[in-house]
């Protein structure tokens, strides 16, 4: 997505500065006549690849029969249509010379491609050209991915369950270490199915909804439909032997981060520990979430992406994908997880700003682990990010920084509500705080999506993947919340002595 939307904003710029024919242009497919213009390709016409990109130095013999001099441009085929991708030099009148381009051949996940270059002039006013064909074999570099992605996977899947297999016994000890007197006939494995309706709140009865089990069974039969989904995507994006290793250890990889988040963050609070099926709970809220955003910005693509093609053409396609990420995407994306902790709110648990920090966490954890699984396999795999060691590269950058970055997102969300639960004066306006924190959590997102923009951009230039912006921001705001959650630790320290005391 970085990337695409960085190349988006590039063609917008590059659309804006278009004049005559040059570099950029695109032309109707039916712009020339084939062998109007006199030249060969000395290349061979299959050429073979053991890695991505890789560069062919494509030689041109030009033959200029015209009495005037020719600029010629070379084309490539795309959709339809030609876009010219560079200007390869000048042929003097009634002369012919050698012309040369640097071409680069990416991997697209086909072991074999066939790619259309045009040689293109204007003479007289029309456009001239010739059309060569290369075919492209990676059954070479296809098997030298396929042995690298197995090999990274045989590493990283054992150590990946393994790390989710502690942290599941350490969440378990967790629980069984929480020493809650009050509560513990409230929190039985009965009433976690059946809890208890009469005479309770209807806003505390939709909470222990969201925390019963027999829901997140609804929300893991949603996950297992989207994951469906990143499975058909990554077996039709790339051949099926490297496809299943790149699902397999995204699958795997995906969770290890936002659970060892949600964890340390739950083992934080010593003095009023919430439930664990609390923090489950958004948990699996946040990967419905998912879900359901999903189809909500499939839809606004749809619609939004058409009608502005149709008012801007192709500049309308890439404005509403910018537009979409850094405005859309975040307002939608937040209002979705943040229902899920609105929800949870009702609960007589969620009482301070804490509550409703680890709240709001574990909903944007539960949300990046799915769509971190999408990134890793269906939308980013090695064909796209340059080999096996870029992808590597992206999945623990995103492990890290995304996962993180989502969480503190809605974090927002359960801070502002969290706050005003703890103050007697704004405890009965508590639930209105889902504004203005939906609000500051898509402020946030917007930043992070436009930085991601940015670093896009910047490894465009930079040709390798540096990210700059994104990283800073996210430790920015980790600080931040560090302070918050300090102070908030604090607080309910405090209310918890001072309960103790009034009890005693």
């Amino acid at each position: 997505m970085r990337l695409a939307l960085a190349i988006a904003l590039l063609q917008l710029l590059a659309l804006a500065c278009l004049a005559s024919l040059g570099e950029g242009d695109a032309l109707p497919g039916n712009a020339f006549t084939n062998g109007t213009l006199q030249a060969e390709l000395s290349v061979n016409g299959s050429l073979s690849f053991e890695k991505s990109p890789s560069l062919v130095k494509l030689v041109f013999a030009v033959e200029n029969g015209y009495s005037q001099p020719l600029d010629v441009y070379l084309a490539t085929e795309d959709k339809g249509e030609w876009k010219v991708v560079g200007r390869l030099g000048t042929i003097r009148p009634n002369s012919s010379s050698t012309l040369e381009y640097d071409a680069s051949f990416e991997y697209t996940g086909k072991a074999s491609e066939t790619d259309e270059f045009a040689l293109v002039a204007e003479q007289d006013g029309r456009i001239i050209g010739r059309v060569f064909t290369v075919k492209e074999q990676w059954e070479a570099y296809e098997a030298y991915l396929e042995t690298n992605i197995s090999g990274i996977g045989m590493v990283l899947v054992p150590i990946g369950v393994l790390v989710i297999c502690a942290i599941v016994i350490l969440a378990f000890f967790g629980v069984k270490a929480q020493m809650r007197p009050k509560n513990k006939r409230e929190y039985t494995l009965r009433n976690l199915f059946f809890p208890r309706v009469r005479g309770v709140p209807l806003s505390e009865v939709l909470a222990d909804l969201l925390i019963n089990p027999i829901f997140w069974a609804v929300e893991a039969l949603c996950g297992l439909f989207l994951i469906g989904i990143i499975f058909l995507s990554t077996t039709s994006s790339i051949s099926f032997g490297i496809a299943i290793p790149i699902f397999i250890i995204g699958g795997v990889v995906c969770w290890l981060m936002p659970l060892v988040y949600v964890i340390a963050l739950w083992l934080s609070e010593t003095w009023e520990r919430e439930p664990f099926r609390f923090p489950a709970a958004l948990f699996m809220w946040g990967i419905m979430a998912a879900f359901i955003a999903f189809w909500a910005n499939s839809a606004m693509d749809v619609a939004g992406e058409g009608l502005l093609s149709i008012l801007l053409g192709p500049v309308g396609a890439g404005l509403f994908g910018i537009i979409t990420a850094i405005l859309i995407a975040p307002l939608v994306e937040e209002l979705i997880k943040g229902f899920g902790v609105l929800i949870a709110s009702g609960h007589h648990e969620m009482d301070d700003t804490f509550d409703g920090i680890l709240y709001g966490f574990a909903a944007g954890a539960g949300f990046a682990a799915i769509e971190n699984w999408f990134y890793f396999a269906a939308q980013n795999n090695p064909a796209t990010v340059g080999g096996a060691e870029s992808w590597l590269f992206l999945v623990a950058y995103r492990s890290i920084f995304n996962a993180l970055a989502h969480g503190w997102f809605t974090a927002c969300v359960g801070g502002v509500i969290g706050f005003m639960k703890s103050r007697q004066r704004l405890r009965r306006y508590a639930v209105f705080g889902f504004v203005p924190g939906v609000l500051l959590a898509a402020a946030v997102h917007a930043l992070f999506n436009f930085f991601a923009v940015v670093d896009g951009v910047v490894e465009l230039l930079a040709e390798s993947p540096l990210f700059i912006f994104n990283p800073l921001m996210v430790v920015a705001v980790t600080l931040v919340f560090t302070f918050v959650i300090i102070w908030a630790l604090k607080e309910s320290k405090e209310r918890a002595l001072a309960a103790q005391a009034a009890n005693s």
